[in-house]
C-alpha cells in the first residue's frame, strides 16, 4: 500500500512540474511576466490580429493583444486593439504601433517603433497606429504593371518588324555596290586602279560592318519579345552605328565618283594624242608636215 502511494506521489509531482514549466514557458514566449499595463491603438484593418497576438518593442517581445473591438467613427468602422505589455517598460509618447508580418506565410504581430520623445505614455493611452502593407495587393499591382509593359514591348516589336524591311533594302544596296566596285576594277587600268583599290577595300570593310550590324539587328528582332526597357539603349546604339556606316559609305562613293571622272579625262586626253600621233604607241617622233617643208 505504501509502495502504491509513493508511485502516485511521484507521478503527481512530475505532472505538476510539467504544468509549472509549461506556464513559465508560455509566460516567456508571450512576454508576459509579472504586472502589466494596457494601451490601445486604432486600425482600419485588423486582418490577422486576434487575442494572443504577440506585441514587441523594436523586435523584443513584451506582451500580447488582449482584445479587438469595432468602433463606429464618423460613419466608418475602425477597430480598437487593446494590448498589454510589461509594467516596467516605458513607451515614448511619439512611438508608433505597426502591424508587421514575418513573411508571405508568416504570422501577424504588432511591433512598437520607439519614438524620440522624452515623455512616456501613461497606461490606457492611445498609440499612433500604422498598418502593414498588403503584400498580395502589391503583387497584384506589380502583375498589372508587368502586363502593361508586355503590351508596350509587343508594340515595339511591331515597329521593329516594319523597320526590318528598310534594313533588307540597305543590304541589297550594299550588294549592288560590291558588284559595281568589281566591274569598275575590271574596266580601269592597273595604274589608275591603285587609287581606287583602297577605297574599294574600305567599302568592303564597311560592307562587312554593315552586315554585322544588320545581323545584330535581326537577332534583336528575334529576341525582342523578351526585351524590357533597359535593353533599348543597345538597339539605339546599333542604329547609330548603322547610320554612321551609311554616312561613311556615302562619303566614299563621292570619292569613287571623283576618281572615275579624273580617269575618264585622262583616257580622253590619251585617245586624242593617239589619234594625232599614232607613233606614240611605238615611241617614234611625229611625222613632218610636208606642206610646211615645201613652203620653206
Amino acid at each position: 500500500m505504501k509502495h502504491e502511494n509513493m508511485n502516485y506521489l511521484v507521478v503527481g509531482s512530475f505532472v505538476l512540474i510539467v504544468i509549472v514549466a509549461l506556464v513559465i514557458s508560455l509566460t516567456l514566449i508571450t512576454g508576459r511576466g509579472g504586472e502589466t499595463k494596457s494601451y490601445h491603438v486604432f486600425y482600419n484593418s485588423v486582418a490577422g490580429l486576434k487575442y494572443g497576438t504577440l506585441v514587441s518593442y523594436e523586435g523584443y517581445q513584451l506582451g500580447q493583444v488582449e482584445s479587438v473591438d469595432p468602433v463606429q467613427h464618423e460613419g466608418r468602422t475602425r477597430y480598437k486593439v487593446t494590448f498589454a505589455i510589461r509594467e516596467d517598460w516605458k513607451v515614448p509618447q511619439d512611438s508608433v504601433a505597426q502591424i508587421i508580418s514575418s513573411g508571405l506565410l508568416g504570422g501577424i504581430s504588432i511591433n512598437i517603433n520607439e519614438g524620440v520623445s522624452e515623455v512616456a505614455l501613461q497606461p490606457g493611452d492611445s498609440l499612433q497606429g500604422q498598418e502593414g502593407a498588403d503584400l498580395f495587393a502589391a503583387v497584384g499591382g506589380a502583375a498589372g504593371d508587368i502586363k502593361l509593359l508586355i503590351g508596350d514591348v509587343r508594340k515595339f516589336v511591331g515597329t521593329l518588324n516594319k523597320e526590318a524591311g528598310l534594313l533588307d533594302d540597305a543590304k541589297i544596296l550594299m550588294e549592288r555596290l560590291n558588284n559595281s566596285a568589281a566591274n569598275i576594277e575590271s574596266i580601269l587600268s592597273e595604274g589608275n586602279a591603285k587609287s581606287i583599290n583602297q577605297t574599294i577595300n574600305n567599302l568592303s570593310s564597311l560592307a562587312q560592318r554593315l552586315d554585322k550590324t544588320i545581323s545584330e539587328v535581326d537577332q534583336t528582332i528575334l529576341s525582342a519579345g523578351s526585351l524590357v526597357d533597359e535593353n533599348r539603349e543597345d538597339l539605339k546604339r546599333s542604329i547609330r552605328l548603322m547610320s554612321a556606316s551609311l554616312e561613311t559609305v556615302s562619303q566614299h562613293i563621292d570619292t569613287i565618283t571623283y576618281n572615275l571622272e579624273g580617269t575618264s579625262r585622262n583616257m580622253n586626253e590619251f585617245s586624242r594624242q593617239i589619234r594625232e600621233n599614232p607613233g606614240l604607241l611605238l615611241g617614234s617622233t611625229p611625222p613632218k608636215d610636208k606642206a610646211a617643208a615645201g613652203a620653206k
